[in-house]
């Protein structure tokens, strides 16, 4: 039986609508639970991937003085009114999206060819299951057992 990217997936990705604004994206980079996000997904109104909004393409939303940056001094706020707000959309780059279904094998090959360390892995319809590591792919290393002692495990007449 072959592994499926599923059995090794990390479950829920954090993901931002493609017409989001930028204090939302930072909320979400900042949330609890996405302490350590790298990568951002952008997905449509039903979930779908679109793309990505990465840290290495955008490092100032994604550092812990990120929300300062974003809003900005009131006299950014003021020569900002009128003109349209960056959005999530505007930011994201093309993502890797791997379907759960896929043997192991084959994703940690997909991740290699492209040249990331983690892709979105995706159901039948394209909506944003979870992530997977290039870390995740590999096989856990075999552990070494300790000989038995001669003698031990044999019952005495």
């Amino acid at each position: 039986m072959a592994l499926t990217v599923a059995t090794r997936m990390t479950a829920g990705a954090a993901t931002i609508g493609e017409r989001a604004c930028l204090q939302d994206l930072v909320d979400v980079v900042d949330s609890r639970w996405a302490v350590d996000a790298a990568i951002v997904a952008v997905v449509d109104d039903f979930g779908r991937l679109l793309g990505a909004v990465e840290a290495a393409d955008h490092p100032d939303l994604f550092g812990c003085t990120a929300g300062s940056r974003v809003a900005g001094t009131p006299r950014h706020r003021r020569r900002r009114a009128g003109q349209r707000l960056a959005v999530a959309g505007d930011l994201m780059t093309a993502a890797l999206a791997v379907p759960e279904t896929w043997p192991v094998a084959r994703a940690s090959r997909a991740l290699i060819a492209a040249g990331v360390d983690a892709a979105f892995v995706v159901d039948d319809l394209g909506v944003v299951r979870g992530t997977l590591t290039i870390r995740q792919c590999q096989p856990a290393p075999a552990v070494r057992t300790a000989p038995k002692e001669a003698g031990r495990d044999q019952v005495r007449v």
